[in-house]
């Protein structure tokens, strides 16, 4: 099980989390706090379909995926597959005393939201340069969007490799399903809330707002509330891939809650 932990951690896994610990709650099937990211990548059929040579397009597209991994795995994100045409990852926070708790609750949550907009940032400065410089046709539809959510999911194996199933991969998919344009980042109520009550507060130095909207889905054709997160800045290329340990700093005030 360390083995198969290995292939998605981060690098300094076994000195950021407990262990034995995070194994003994994986084969016991216990469900962990996560927070769950699904990217697409849109129109990447067609971008593809377009590209003048096929093997640089691939090549691009792997690129970007170490570029991904990189990116999450430096804030203790962990890197779960890339879907073809998008990727999924998670930050895992495990059980502690409830100040610890609260503290890697919180942490967790302004990591993945940072993680998000430096990688939206990243593709759309940097590679989809490197993908119009390869295509015939570039579609105006073509770019990254991001869905984000949280709470107890669950790391099982099937096939021999080691995947996150639960309430929250549905509702990242979901998220990423509901964002209609390039660029977007909507989380599901949980984890959107959250960030929105502390927006002015301990996320403040992430310049996020975070926009309560309806929007229909295959599951609520009518609509369901999503939180579309927006930036007033844009991430430095550099922060795709932090330094060693380097992490967005927020931390819970007194009486916040997680």
């Amino acid at each position: 099980m360390g083995d198969l932990l290995k292939a998605h951690a981060p690098p300094d896994w076994e000195k950021r989390f407990r262990r034995d610990d995070l194994l003994d709650a994986i084969i016991d099937g216990e469900p962990l706090q996560m927070f769950v990211m699904a990217a697409d990548i849109r129109e990447s059929t067609m971008l593809m379909k377009e590209a003048v040579r096929f093997e640089r397009f691939a090549f691009i597209m792997d690129k970007f995926v170490t570029a991904v991994r990189r990116g999450i795995g430096s804030p203790g994100g962990w890197f779960d597959k890339f879907t073809g045409d998008g990727f999924l990852a998670y930050w895992v926070v495990q059980t502690a005393p409830e100040d610890e708790y609260n503290e890697a609750f919180v942490q967790a949550a302004g990591n993945i939201v940072h993680t998000a907009q430096s990688l939206i940032d990243f593709f759309h400065r940097r590679v989809l340069e490197d993908f119009r410089n390869n295509s015939r046709n570039l579609s105006g539809g073509v770019g990254l969007s991001m869905g984000l959510d949280a709470g107890p999911g669950y790391l099982v194996q099937i096939g021999g490799e080691l995947t996150v199933v639960g309430p929250p991969v549905v509702g990242a998919v979901r998220m990423v399903n509901a964002a209609t344009r390039p660029r977007e980042i909507m989380a599901n109520i949980f984890l959107g809330e959250r960030i929105r009550a502390e927006q002015d507060g301990v996320y403040a130095g992430l310049g996020v707002t975070v926009t309560r909207e309806h929007r229909p889905t295959k599951e609520y054709p009518r609509g369901q509330e999503v939180y579309a997160l927006t930036f007033e800045h844009e991430t430095p290329d550099e922060a795709v891939e932090p330094a060693e340990g380097e992490r967005v700093d927020v931390r819970p005030r007194e009486g916040s809650e997680r």
